[in-house]
C-alpha cells in the first residue's frame, strides 16, 4: 500500500512538473516570497528613500491577502514596479510635499499620506465591462493597478523620437491621476469641503454614468463621465484631471482654431490662438459639430461650462486655504519633476 502511494505521489508531481513546462509566457522571476528571503537591491531602495522618510509601505511581491478573490489579476514585472515607484518618488511624493512645505503646511504629507501602497502588475476588470485602476481603503492603503502598462504608449510611425518621448511623459502624468484622486478623497474626508459645491450640479449626478461620454458630461458641467457619480466623486476628480494639464509652467503653444468672439461665443472663423495645455483644455470645453459641420459650443454646453468654472473655484480655494496647498502650483511642480526623468 505504502509503495502504491509513493508511486502514486511521484506519477502526480511529475504529471504537474509536465503540465507547468507546457505553459507559456511565464516570468522570470517567482511570484511567491518567503519570510527567510533577505532584501533585495530593490527592496533597500524602497526602505531608504519612502518607508523609512514617509513612514509608508509598499508592496509589489505577490501577496492574495492584499487583493480581492474574486478577481483574477497579477503582480507587476520588477523592472515595471520600479520604474512606478521611482516616479512615485518624485513625480508625486516630492512635488506634495515641497508644495505644503512651501505653503507653510510641512507635516502636511507624512500626517495624511497613503500609508500602504500595493501595486498590481494588470488592470481589475469588472463585470460591468469596467477595468478598475485603483482603490483607497480608509485613507490608509491605496492599490494601483495596471503597474506593467506604466509610462507605456503606441509610438506613432511618423513620431520622432522627442514626439515619442514627449507622449511617454504625458502618460506618466496621467498615470497618476489615480493617486490624485485618492488622495483627494483623504482631504475632504478630513475637513469637509464647502457645501455650495455639491448644489451645482445636484440634479445631473447619476449612478448611469458609464452610459455618457466626455462631451456628454462638460456640457453637464463635469470634467469626466466619472465625476457624475455624485458630488465626492465629482470634486476628487477635478483635483485629479487638474494636475494632468498645466496652466502656469509649460511653454504656451500655437493652436489653429476656432475663434470666440468678446462673449465667448464660438465663431466660425478659424485663427491662431496661444495657451497652455490647461487653458487650451478649458477653450475647448464642450465644443462640438454642427448640423452644418461647423464647430460650436451650445447653450447647454456653455452653462455647464459655466458650472465647472464654478466648482473649480471652490475646489482650488478650499486647498489653498485648508490645507496650504495651490494646486496650479502643483501643477508646475509636477511638469518639472516628470521632465527631469530617465524613462528607458
Amino acid at each position: 500500500m505504502n509503495k502504491i502511494l509513493k508511486i502514486t505521489i511521484i506519477i502526480s508531481a511529475l504529471f504537474s512538473l509536465f503540465s507547468c513546462q507546457k505553459e507559456e509566457g511565464l516570468r522570470d522571476e517567482s511570484v511567491i516570497t518567503y519570510n527567510k528571503t533577505l532584501n533585495t537591491e530593490f527592496d533597500q531602495w524602497i526602505i531608504e528613500n519612502i518607508t523609512t522618510p514617509y513612514n509608508v509601505e509598499v508592496k509589489y511581491k505577490w501577496d492574495d491577502g492584499e487583493v480581492s478573490n474574486e478577481f483574477t489579476v497579477t503582480p507587476p514585472k520588477i523592472e515595471k514596479a520600479k520604474q512606478f515607484l521611482e516616479a512615485y518618488l518624485n513625480v508625486w511624493i516630492k512635488t506634495y510635499d515641497d508644495e505644503a512645505i512651501a505653503g507653510g503646511n510641512p507635516d502636511f504629507l507624512k500626517k495624511y499620506m497613503p500609508k500602504q501602497i500595493v501595486l498590481v502588475g494588470c488592470p481589475q476588470y469588472n463585470d460591468d465591462g469596467t477595468m478598475t485602476l485603483g482603490l483607497a481603503e480608509g485613507g490608509k492603503k491605496v492599490t494601483i493597478f495596471n503597474i506593467d502598462q506604466f509610462a507605456e504608449v503606441q509610438r506613432g510611425y511618423f513620431d520622432t523620437d522627442e514626439e515619442y518621448l514627449q507622449k511617454r511623459k504625458n502618460a506618466v502624468v496621467k498615470a497618476f491621476h489615480t493617486l490624485h484622486h485618492e488622495f483627494a478623497h483623504i482631504m475632504h474626508q478630513t475637513k469637509f469641503y464647502p457645501d455650495e459645491f455639491k448644489q451645482i450640479c445636484k440634479a445631473d449626478y447619476t449612478a448611469t454614468w458609464t452610459f455618457f461620454q466626455q462631451h456628454d458630461a462638460e456640457v453637464k458641467g463635469f470634467i469626466t463621465p466619472y465625476s457624475m457619480l455624485n458630488e465626492n466623486e465629482d470634486f476628487v476628480e477635478i483635483v485629479a484631471g487638474m494636475m494632468n494639464n498645466v496652466k502656469y509652467s509649460n511653454e504656451p503653444h500655437a493652436y489653429n482654431i476656432n475663434l470666440k468672439d468678446s462673449n465667448g461665443n464660438v465663431l466660425p472663423e478659424l485663427g491662431e490662438v496661444i495657451m497652455t495645455e490647461w487653458e487650451w483644455y478649458l477653450y475647448q470645453w464642450g465644443w462640438a459639430y454642427d448640423e452644418n459641420y461647423q464647430m460650436t459650443q451650445s447653450p447647454e454646453a456653455r452653462a455647464g461650462y459655466n458650472k465647472f468654472l464654478q466648482k473649480l473655484d471652490i475646489v482650488t480655494t478650499y486647498y489653498k486655504e485648508i490645507w496650504k496647498i495651490d494646486l496650479y502650483s502643483l501643477q508646475k511642480r509636477i511638469e518639472t519633476a516628470v521632465n527631469s526623468l530617465q524613462l528607458n
